[in-house]
């Protein structure tokens, strides 16, 4: 099993209302897929919820939801996971099987019969109490950092094609951070790679190069460079040595970057996912009324990228967008250009983009985690 972390909402209160739904954000990692890299944001995410959950003031809202916080490596970032890989027969996993495999993976996942996540759920008339393992989750939101802004898009974008794939899978938002959804080898970075690429034969030996390099290395001297000379925590520190020593997972990252660079080119998106409203099927979603941009509101008006989020009557957003200032995965003309290509879509409330005002990195979990946080609170 690959490495999880499964963060639940906190045991219901004795007034805790019988109407109270369930829902789940599921985190996609980026490349390289290591859940554990995203620890300290998902606490601190976890710590937000939970003190938004005790409010009493939000506690009058109509329809509360609670939510379960669940990630897992991509897959093949572990090694107990897969079978040793093989070139030619059982090779890492490239782009388009981490969007199958993650898309397979939130499908199935249910809420836990458990009393730290054991909640009455919203029934309908007549409905009678049932035991929760087993249920689908009530909403799902996808949350994904860098290429896993583009895993969780392109699950909703299957998804809105052909749901009966999974019928009881309930995506309401997305939330994209540093997302890397068009012409990735346009970034500085991504054009340091495309030059690499064309020496001969890189791309087929680039994983036994760094294999080679790596195995002449202590762990001990992996884990000294990493976080001493890179300035990582101490325990993302470990976190990457773990990696960088395993048996697949330097392989199953370079295979699945050189996926990236070869397919998160063009725009692939229909305008009807960026334009579908994220209507719930109880109508409201915590004392916030959806209506279909028929309204026109002074926030709705302001071009700051919020779509007239936040109060009653207003439209929340299906997709949540956090792109850094300086972004060396993403180049900035080409996301100014996605930005104004969403520019009708913020000001009807179905999108609301946010770009850093100051110099948060792309590498955001390996250092900073707790500052994210506070932009999210504006998202």
């Amino acid at each position: 099993m690959p490495p999880t972390i499964f963060l639940p909402a906190k045991p219901p209160t004795n007034n805790t209302r019988t109407n109270q739904r369930h829902g789940l954000i599921y985190f996609v990692c980026g490349n390289p897929g290591l859940v554990h890299y995203y620890t300290v944001f998902l606490e601190c995410l976890r710590g937000m919820l939970d003190e938004f959950q005790d409010d009493p003031e939000e506690d009058k809202s109509r329809n509360r939801t609670v939510y379960d916080i669940y990630g897992r490596n991509l897959l093949g970032f572990s090694d107990d996971d897969h079978e040793p890989f093989v070139r030619g027969s059982n090779e890492p996993w490239d782009l388009d099987g981490q969007v199958e495999g993650i898309y397979r993976d939130v499908a199935a996942r249910r809420i836990p019969s458990s009393p730290s996540s054991s909640h009455q759920q919203y029934q309908e008339p007549g409905q009678e109490d049932q035991d929760q393992q087993g249920r689908p989750y009530d909403l799902v939101i996808l949350m994904g950092h860098s290429v896993g802004a583009y895993i969780a898009l392109e699950v909703f974008h299957r998804h809105t094609k052909n749901p009966t794939h999974a019928p009881n899978l309930r995506l309401r938002h997305g939330f994209l951070l540093f997302p890397t959804l068009t012409h990735i080898a346009a970034s500085p970075s991504g054009r340091r790679v495309s030059l690499l690429r064309s020496i001969p034969h890189f791309e087929e030996n680039a994983h036994l190069f760094a294999k080679s390099l790596l195995a002449c290395l202590p762990y001990g001297v992996v884990l000294w460079v990493v976080k001493n000379l890179m300035g990582f925590t101490e325990q993302t520190a470990r976190i990457t040595a773990d990696w960088l020593k395993s048996r697949d997972g330097v392989w199953q990252a370079i295979h699945l970057g050189l996926s990236e660079l070869r397919t998160i080119c063009e725009e692939k998106w229909e305008e009807e996912l960026w334009t579908a409203t994220a209507e719930d099927e109880e109508g409201d979603v915590d004392g916030y009324e959806y209506y279909h941009g028929d309204e026109t509101t002074e926030e709705n008006d302001d071009d700051d990228g919020g779509g007239g989020v936040g109060g009653k009557g207003r439209q929340i957003p299906k997709f949540f967008i956090f792109y850094g200032k300086h972004d060396h995965w993403v180049a900035n003309h080409l996301r100014d250009a996605f930005i104004e290509r969403r520019r009708e879509n913020v000001k009807e409330g179905h999108t609301r983009i946010v770009v850093d005002e100051g110099d948060l990195p792309h590498a955001f979990c390996v250092k900073e985690s707790e500052y994210l946080n506070l932009n999210l609170v504006n998202c």
